[in-house]
């Protein structure tokens, strides 16, 4: 009878600890906002963000027409947005702004520093000549530098790419070999998790990339390793992951974003 008690105890125990990690996760809610305006949940930094329609569901919308315009004159950064979230001293974030602003960025207000745990969404690509792709920001650091992991429509694959010192530089492509042929008109699933050093991300299930954080970058096709990949040198690779999250895309690419869900573990 002891046994079966406290057999029960941890039993309940264990469920109660799941129904923690549960309602610890945070999800995006667009039920309340507005369509045709820029969103409120989450602060656009760069590029052309608003609130649309897809049939019965709201969705985050990414409209990268506006930057073929305006791609001569990236100093459009909206410095009055990042200094809302940084502090209006952060001039290292505001020199950084030339080349930032080639890359669209929508950050969640609710998250105010991810370590470990998971980062889900689900995208649709639109529309984009020179681009189509479609990221989760993470990493995101006070001086404007960031990790995103992303689905290029293009290409049909997906990167792990880092951004420091104002210059975005690869970090893991997954295998070129097994592209990831998607169809266009339908939504798709894009996961990451962390936990630690160790990265893994995922597309409509299948695993894509695993990164170590804190390794040492291998020679590529074009000879050794830019000296920005090492850690050693550069902080946005060494863990621990910390920093805001949010939306990630680039130029003139398209896309629309739903079910974003941060799911923070210890």
């Amino acid at each position: 009878m002891k046994a079966l008690i406290r057999n029960g105890f941890g039993l309940a125990a264990a469920l109660l600890m799941a129904a923690l990690v549960y309602a610890a996760d945070i999800k995006v809610d667009l039920s309340k906002e507005q369509p045709g305006k820029p969103p409120v949940i989450f602060e656009p930094i760069v590029g052309t963000w608003l609130v649309a329609q897809d049939r019965p569901d709201k969705v985050i919308a990414l409209d990268g027409r506006p930057w073929v315009a305006s791609k001569d004159t990236p100093t459009k950064l909206l410095v009055e947005s990042a200094r809302k979230l940084y502090g209006t001293s952060n001039e290292e974030l505001m020199d950084n702004a030339k080349q930032f602003a080639y890359y669209p960025v929508a950050i969640l207000k609710s998250v105010d520093n991810f370590s470990n745990g998971t980062i889900g969404m689900k995208f649709k690509t639109t529309g984009g000549e020179a681009d189509r792709c479609s990221g989760i920001l993470f990493n995101v650091k006070p001086n404007g530098d960031w990790l995103t992991i992303r689905y290029n429509d293009t290409e049909n694959n997906v990167g792990l790419w880092e951004f420091h010192g104002g210059i975005r530089r690869n970090v893991r492509f997954s295998d070129r070999a097994k592209p990831f042929m998607l169809d266009r008109s339908a939504w798709h699933e894009l996961k990451m998790t962390v936990n630690g050093a160790d990265f893994k991300a995922w597309l409509d299930g299948a695993v894509a990339i695993e990164y170590t954080f804190g390794s040492e970058p291998a020679a590529g096709r074009k000879g050794p390793p830019n000296p920005d990949l090492f850690p050693a040198t550069n902080p946005v690779l060494r863990p621990p992951v910390a920093g805001k999250v949010g939306l990630w895309s680039k130029t003139d690419s398209s896309s629309y974003f739903k079910d974003y869900v941060v799911s923070p573990q210890p």
